[in-house]
């Protein structure tokens, strides 16, 4: 089984109430960061992938597929659609853990 082909990052709804942008982002910004690593396909075009010889602390820290099960989001006004984060977020969990089972593999 091939890793779907890299998508362009979602562009989600900013609502009242919503999910905090930015931890969204970050999320987001390490499961491509891991699924780039593990797979060598990052799930998105326009997010942090690995790039060699990048000072430790411009790199993602690498998540596994139960962090980010267990990520918890601020709520905060102006945030991302909670349902839509949710949604790719669920995805990604999956995608890891797939990715993460073919690794243990090998």
């Amino acid at each position: 089984m091939t890793s779907p082909a890299p998508q362009p990052l979602p562009a989600f709804d900013v609502i009242l109430r919503g999910f905090h942008r930015r931890q969204v982002d970050d999320l987001l910004d390490r499961v491509n960061f891991t699924l780039a690593t593990l797979t060598g396909t990052p799930a998105f075009t326009d997010a942090a992938i690995p790039i060699t010889g990048l000072p430790p602390e411009q790199t993602p820290e690498p998540i596994t597929a139960q962090e980010l099960r267990d990520a918890t989001l601020d709520l905060v006004l102006r945030g991302y659609d909670r349902d839509q984060v949710s949604h790719v977020l669920s995805d990604l969990v999956e995608r890891l853990a797939d990715a993460e089972s073919r690794t243990a593999r090998g």
